[in-house]
């Protein structure tokens, strides 16, 4: 277990260290990724959709519905 000292903070808490660079980093922009996401999404669901009637008719077209 270790004790939290106040050279720790001080490491911490310099402009240099690792732990205050990523705490400064700005978020990333995900407004493009998020948007990609979304056209992917509805054109997964399109060919699931299409997939389906393809199974239906060849069901369909061996007596099996």
């Amino acid at each position: 277990m270790r004790c939290i000292t106040k050279e720790m903070l001080e490491k911490r808490d310099a402009a240099n260290s690792v732990y205050n660079f990523i705490l400064h980093t700005p978020k990333p922009d995900f407004t493009e990724l998020d948007k990609e996401c979304a056209e992917l999404k509805a054109w997964i669901t399109e060919e699931h959709k299409k997939d389906k009637e393809i199974m239906k008719e060849a069901l369909k077209a061996n007596g099996r519905l």
